[in-house]
């Protein structure tokens, strides 16, 4: 399975991503939506070829999202919507190559001004259902 591109593991009561993903070096696409994940923390940032991270409906506070992973050179889709972010994660400003944002239903009350700056690619941007004023 080390040629594996595209993995799904929703719904499949996660409680933490297995250390495995680490072998996975031309994985693609992760989606891990519908789990009981709390952190992204694990050996996302080793995956070179990570393009797309979809971590939808966890229970994911700012703490469980790495910084590390804005350092991936092909990370363009984020989708952490429907967890219990307080604000944006903190390296976001970081993915210099990222087109799809879902911030989504979180508790995100301020989006820092210098993030748009450095998010010049971006074409998909939802931030609907926070508390932003």
């Amino acid at each position: 399975m080390t040629s594996l591109r595209w993995l799904k593991l929703n719904r499949t009561g996660l409680c933490y991503l297995p250390e495995e993903l680490a072998a996975l070096q031309k994985l693609e696409h992760l989606s891990v939506s519908h789990n009981n994940l709390t952190t992204l923390h694990g050996e996302l940032s080793s995956l070179p070829s990570l393009r797309a991270i979809v971590a939808r409906a966890n229970s994911l506070k700012n703490s469980g999202v790495p910084d590390d992973i804005f350092k991936l050179d092909d990370l363009s889709v984020l989708d952490l919507s429907h967890n219990q972010l307080t604000e944006c994660p903190r390296e976001l400003e970081n993915a210099k190559n990222m087109l799809v944002l879902n911030l989504s239903h979180n508790s995100i009350d301020t989006i820092p001004n210098q993030l748009f700056i450095n998010l010049t690619d971006l074409l998909y941007l939802d931030l609907s259902e926070n508390r932003l004023e």
